[in-house]
């Protein structure tokens, strides 16, 4: 017979580290693929970059810097409430250029869903935990 109770207690257990890596993976996808060819994100760009005091491609790398910093310590459970909420707000400020498309939509769900990992906070499973535990 199967202890359905026990499953859901396991899977809860796990889902926050689920969500968390999912969507590290997703920062770190993009963050890499700007790195490696910013010219194809171009077009993505808001009108309001080019009042910038960089250029369009500089703004590019800078903002794939940016995400695979944070998606990799968001991976890493390192820092976690801060680097959810950065990216999640980074990104639902993407959503809003974008308005009411598909792309936007998305965007904003996915950027809730990275602010909802800020306000559960660090999971079991990651170095924040790991230090936190150590240090008390």
């Amino acid at each position: 017979m199967t202890n359905w109770a026990a499953i859901g207690d396991r899977a809860r257990n796990v889902a926050p580290l689920i969500a968390r890596v999912g969507l590290a993976l997703v920062f770190l996808y993009f963050g890499f693929s700007q790195l490696r060819d910013p010219t194809s994100f171009l077009g993505w760009l808001p009108a309001e970059v080019s009042l910038l005091p960089i250029s369009p491609t500089t703004f590019v790398l800078l903002n794939g810097a940016v995400e695979v910093f944070f998606g990799t310590l968001l991976l890493l459970g390192i820092y976690t409430r801060l680097s959810a909420a950065l990216l999640g707000l980074h990104l639902l400020g993407i959503a809003v250029s974008m308005g009411f498309t598909q792309t936007g939509v998305r965007d904003a769900g996915l950027s809730i869903a990275t602010i909802a990992i800020a306000l559960y906070g660090p999971d079991k499973y990651g170095l924040d935990w790991r230090f936190q535990k150590t240090l008390s």
